[in-house]
């Protein structure tokens, strides 16, 4: 593992948020997850001279001294992927290697990345919304390439981690979407917002619509609409009953927002949370009582370093 001389907390900002050293390069699109309390960021993308790069990075960040260090770096780029953990193991799949769907499976356990390259999922899923739900991948949505916002889909399908076994749900309630919000709370993947591509246009629209869906049920229920139309906006659970979604891109140009919601699942009804501490579409982990803001699209082809993190009754006041 390759140390990186960069400093541990730095101040503590507005609304709660304490900002932390940044990621050792700005950065979007990623894949970002708890370990026993350690957090991880790996892949994603970030702009330098006008030419959008894929990334092999594997970073974590030390929950005692809050340094970022880096693990041997992925052996292709990924990005757009979903992520899950179960029994203390970070599993990743879809998303694209910037130059086609990413097949494999990747995890880490006990702070090693192991990829299989073979055995992953059979449909492509870049920019879908999903979340692990007992063995199972869940994928909704999404597209076959990054740059194919045209290719935005409605089916959805399930994925055995396990197994390898692959099956097909019934097809997302909405409009063909991308780029969405997601999380699972308890046994179902909750999906709010997203894009849909508009042919009268010829540009993304954004989304208020939400729904969820639960495996053991077969079958998609629709949620309260958004309080905003929104896509890239940030999802995490804070337990079974609650979840704060926060940032995204709100449709005008450079409006990549820092506002934030908490959606109770029991009463189907968004309460205003603390803001994000930027407006951005950002990465969200829940770990060891914090939450964890990382990175992220803050501009058209532009990437953010920062990171902060919030205590998490900060969020959500019982």
């Amino acid at each position: 593992m390759l140390a990186l001389a960069l400093a541990g907390t730095v101040s503590t900002s507005a609304a709660g948020w304490q900002k932390l050293a940044p990621l050792p390069e700005s950065n979007g699109g990623f894949v970002c997850g708890d370990v026993h309390g350690t957090v991880f960021v790996l892949g994603g993308t970030n702009w330098e001279g006008g030419q959008k790069n894929w990334l092999k990075v594997v970073h974590r960040l030390d929950p005692e001294t809050l340094r970022w260090s880096s693990l041997e770096p992925l052996r292709q780029p990924l990005a757009y992927a979903i992520a899950g953990t179960t029994g203390g193991v970070l599993v990743v799949a879809g998303g694209t290697t910037g130059r086609a769907p990413f097949p494999g499976l990747l995890r880490i356990e006990d702070g090693r990345v192991s990829v299989r390259d073979t055995f992953g999922i059979a449909a492509p899923a870049v920019l879908s919304a999903g979340g692990l739900i007992g063995d199972e991948f869940v994928f909704a949505g999404g597209t076959d390439d990054a740059a194919n916002v045209k290719g935005f889909r409605r089916d959805a399908f399930a994925w055995n981690i396990r197994t390898g076994r692959q099956r097909a749900l019934p097809a997302y309630p909405g409009p063909a979407f991308g780029t969405a919000g997601s999380a699972v709370a308890g046994d179902e993947l909750l999906v709010f917002g997203g894009g849909v591509w508009k042919e009268e246009t010829q540009s993304v629209a954004n989304l208020t619509s939400a729904y969820a869906f639960s495996p053991r049920r077969n079958a998609w229920r629709r949620l309260s609409p958004l309080p905003h139309p929104v896509r890239g906006l940030a999802a995490v659970a804070l337990d079974d009953k609650h979840v704060y979604l926060a940032g995204g891109y709100a449709g005008d140009p450079g409006a990549f927002t820092d506002r934030a919601f908490v959606y109770i699942i029991g009463e189907d009804r968004y309460t205003p949370a603390p803001p994000l501490p930027y407006g951005a579409m950002v990465g969200l982990v829940k770990s060891s009582g914090f939450v964890y803001c990382l990175g992220g699209e803050d501009q058209m082809k532009h990437r953010t370093a920062a990171a902060y993190r919030i205590e998490l009754a900060e969020l959500w006041k019982r």
